[in-house]
This record gives C-alpha cells, sequence and structure tokens, in this order.
C-alpha cells in the first residue's frame, strides 16, 4: 500500500497497520476486537485500522464499548438497587449489553437501514440524543470492536474474595459489588466468544501507566471532570483489578499482542518470536 495512505499518523503506527491488515481473511466477514487498558490507545489504533481498511478495499466499521454505557439516570438506578458503586461507569455491568449484541448481530446480517449507533459523550458522562446516534451507509466487511475488557477471559470466582486496592476493600467489604461485576464480565465475554473472529490485546508497561494516560486523555476532555491525577486514580479504582488480570491473563485469551511503551509508541512482537 502507498505511503500517502498512512501520511499524518505516527511512524510506529504507519509501521504495524500493513502486518494487521495481513491477519484479515479478506474472502469472508470479519469481526475484530481491540482491547487494552484505559488511555492505551486503542481507539487511536481501531480508527487507523479502519481507516486502512477502507483504503485497501475492505468495507468497515468501527463499534466502540464506551458507546454503549449505560446513562447516567440508568446507572443512578443501578446504584440504588444494585450497589452505589455501580453510579460510576467503567466496569461490566455498567453497559447495556443487549443493546450492543442487538447492534452488531444487525451489522452482521447487513441490514443497516433502521440502524442508529448510540453515542455517549464523557465529558458529560452521558449518552448524546437520540438525534445525533450514528448510521451506517455501508455494509462492511470487517467490524473493529474496541474497548477496554473486550474479549478478556473473567478471572476464577475465588480470586475475588481478597480486594484489589483500597477502594474495593473500603466500599465493596462484603465483596458482593465484585461478584455483580464479574457475572457481568462472564455475559460480556461469553457473548463476544461468538462473534469476534479474533481479539487483539495492547499490552502496557504498569499500572502506573494507566494512571498517567488517563489523566492526560481527561485533560482533553471539552469538560473536565477529573482534576487532578489523585481524582483519576480514584476513579479507575474500578477499573484496576481487571485491567491487572487482562495483564496477568493475556495469553490465554489474546490472538495478536501489541506492545506499548511509556511514551505511547507501538509495536508488534516479532515474528520469529
Amino acid at each position: 500500500m502507498s505511503g500517502d495512505r498512512v501520511q499524518g499518523l505516527s511512524s510506529d503506527l504507519a509501521a504495524i497497520l500493513p502486518r494487521l491488515l495481513d491477519q484479515v481473511d479478506k474472502d469472508r466477514k470479519t469481526a475484530i476486537g481491540i482491547s487494552g487498558a484505559p488511555g492505551s490507545g486503542k481507539s487511536t489504533l481501531a480508527r487507523a485500522f479502519v481507516n486502512y481498511l477502507n483504503q485497501a478495499g475492505s468495507p468497515a466499521c468501527l463499534l466502540s464499548l464506551d458507546d454503549y454505557y449505560l446513562g447516567r439516570g440508568q446507572r443512578e438506578q443501578l446504584a440504588v438497587n444494585l450497589h452505589p458503586l455501580f453510579r460510576q461507569r467503567g466496569v461490566p455491568g455498567t453497559h447495556e449489553l443487549r443493546r450492543l449484541l442487538a447492534d452488531f448481530d444487525q451489522i452482521q446480517s447487513g441490514k443497516l437501514k433502521e440502524l442508529r449507533l448510540p453515542v455517549f459523550d464523557k465529558s458529560t458522562d452521558d449518552r448524546v440524543a437520540k438525534q445525533q446516534w450514528r448510521s451506517l451507509e455501508k455494509v462492511p466487511q470487517v467490524i473493529v470492536f474496541e474497548g477496554w475488557c473486550i474479549g478478556a477471559m473473567p478471572q476464577k470466582q475465588a480470586e475475588l474474595n481478597a480486594p484489589a486496592n483500597d477502594m474495593e476493600r473500603i466500599y465493596d467489604a462484603d465483596g458482593y459489588w465484585r461478584q455483580e461485576v464479574w457475572k457481568a464480565w462472564r455475559q460480556l465475554y461469553a457473548a463476544l466468544c461468538k462473534r469476534l473472529d479474533q481479539v487483539w490485546y495492547i499490552r502496557v508497561p504498569d499500572w502506573n501507566c494507566v494512571i498517567d494516560w488517563r489523566w492526560q486523555q481527561e485533560q482533553e476532555l471539552a469538560q473536565v471532570n477529573l482534576k487532578s491525577r489523585a481524582e483519576v486514580e480514584k476513579f479507575l479504582g474500578s477499573f484496576e483489578r481487571i485491567v491487572k488480570h487482562m495483564q496477568d491473563s493475556y495469553t490465554q485469551w489474546a490472538d495478536q499482542v501489541i506492545e506499548a511503551d511509556r511514551n505511547h509508541a507501538i509495536s508488534l512482537p516479532d515474528q520469529s518470536e
């Protein structure tokens, strides 16, 4: 593919796109999941890869797990009826899984006429009005679905007993919230196992990078919700258990590992490894 088609991309991202393209089966519809910790660059990679696929003649569309977060009102109901920690978006159980799967299956079926895809605005922590939801003009050959925990195999239930951090120790002392998250995590994993042909995982150096990157990402929002790194660390407390489990278990469920360094540069392992 000509170099001008990756113009404007960082050199590291431009370098791996052709190798990733080689992994796509161009003779049938394919669904690829891209996962990684918050701030790891999965959204950037997913957008670039979708553009690259379209330019290569393989019609592609992008779905984001973030767009299926429940609205603030719905999460407030979860907080009242289930557990206060569900007031914050993030973990499995704070997404509208039924709509996500219905939309995914409708795209796969090629029936796009009535399809409207939700859009979530992180600056307002809520979904935008339905008039601003997305539609698709062309049936895709490839669905690229990005989201922080997509494809991640749940940990064993017994591993939920010990709290992962102070947030769990203080606000989930009896482990009830962890159990409910785990149940939703299992549902998400099982549903996507049936729908995704490949899962690509962006592996980050450590948990501190996740906090730093999320803080950087927060400062770029139109309306900043988290006003300090300490607030970001507190917000990410609900993600920590799953993120660290993904780091420990990715060899069991990821089809392709993409390495991210502290400067956000990404690379693929040598094929000889």
